[in-house]
């Protein structure tokens, strides 16, 4: 169902190590100064961590301007999405798709009906206006959102979209908040991915918290920070909600180191900037490459963050999925991900050199079947 999952591709492969490239995080390892706040945070294992995490919530008060009591921190987003939905328990919820799987999955678990948005691979792009702000086509599939949303008493956003890797325009989402505030729909946007857009593309759902009771934004630092073994993460949302949502908050759940990471990393003012730049690299390298080696049977879709969807246009991934595997290479098979019509795999960006050993054996794996790939 996820990625990441490297003590099940020791058992499939035979292998002691691999480039992950099935989880979309950060390859560059934590900000610095987090080695030294765990190491320090050691002495504090032997005591329960402090439950309502206030230095790491000031932390983010202050990094985001964003007042204290509109945050709550868990251990990740995950966790998060499974609290805000039980303490909402919305009758039936709305989820475009393909996305990621834990909405629905908490959905079900606090027993929402679901009902389907489809944006397919293009994602985002589907439903955005020309750069003449003619709407045409996109008005039309935005009043199939609102037939879908008239009935729903919660509405799950992703930008950047995991997993096409695209962004919804600041003017669509403003359209598409204005219905929600009309009817009295909820909204979990979920932002996870957010520190990888570059400048001209980064805008967060936050600024938008102050007018609007029926918003919550989750973020994750497990991402960027390159902090999954960790898991942590937060949402941004009006007191009153917040409130309801601490009640039913494992007061626990985030532990000691990760709330002393978390304040280590958010401090770490130069540290954003630097792997944007070094991922802008790699992605381009990356693009790049992939089209000069003229594969016709792989489509490599577009994205501006830190992961890509690759088509594979004549057979099942299953075979390209095993040969990378057997290389010491690991990739996200798509099949789990609802609506994604095709056959398609998700690889992270990481450094440039990994990035030439996946292009390397791609070109050995179409060696060995006798095909070529293209780049949209």
């Amino acid at each position: 169902m996820h990625g990441g999952n490297l003590r099940r591709a020791k058992e499939i492969y035979g292998l002691e190590s691999f480039v992950d490239l099935s989880a979309n995080i950060n390859p560059f390892g934590p900000p610095p100064g987090v080695w030294a706040s765990i190491e320090k945070g050691m002495k504090d294992i032997v005591n329960y961590p402090d439950p309502e995490s206030i230095g790491l919530r000031k932390s983010l008060a202050t990094h985001f301007n964003q007042p204290f009591e509109t945050i709550m921190v868990g251990n990740g987003a995950g966790e998060l999405i499974f609290t805000i939905v039980q303490a909402l328990k919305p009758r039936r919820v709305a989820i475009p798709i393909p996305t990621f799987s834990e909405y629905e999955r908490a959905a079900r678990a606090a027993g929402s009906e679901v009902q389907y948005i489809p944006l397919g691979p293009e994602g985002w792009a589907k439903y955005q206006t020309d750069k003449k702000g003619h709407l045409s086509e996109a008005n039309c599939k935005q009043q199939i959102w609102k037939d879908v949303l008239k009935d729903c008493d919660l509405l799950f956003l992703c930008s950047p979209h995991n997993p096409t890797g695209t962004v919804l325009e600041k003017e669509t989402f403003e359209e598409i908040l204005e219905f929600c505030q009309e009817i009295g729909c909820r909204i979990l946007f979920d932002e996870s991915f957010v520190d990888f857009l570059p400048d001209a593309e980064r805008w967060s759902a936050r600024d938008y918290l102050t007018a609007n009771e029926h918003l919550m934004v989750l973020y994750s630092l497990t991402k960027f920070y390159s902090l999954p073994g960790l898991r942590l993460g937060s949402v941004f949302a009006q007191p009153r909600l917040i409130a309801d949502f601490e009640q039913y908050r494992d007061p626990w759940s985030v532990n000691v180191l990760a709330q002393h990471a978390g304040i280590s990393a958010l401090e770490d003012l130069k540290y954003p900037d630097e792997v944007r730049g070094k991922l802008q690299e790699s992605r381009e390298y990356f693009y790049r490459e992939f089209q000069s080696a003229g594969f016709l049977n792989l489509k490599l879709w577009p994205t501006v963050v830190n992961f890509a969807l690759i088509e594979v246009l004549d057979q099942p991934p299953e075979k390209l999925i095993e040969h990378l595997g057997r290389s010491g290479i690991l990739v996200r098979n798509c099949a789990s991900f609802t609506g994604l019509p095709g056959n398609f795999i998700r690889v992270a960006i990481k450094d440039i050199s990994v990035m030439q050993r996946l292009i390397a054996e791609l070109k050995s794996w179409i060696g060995l079947s006798c095909g070529n790939g293209i780049l949209i």
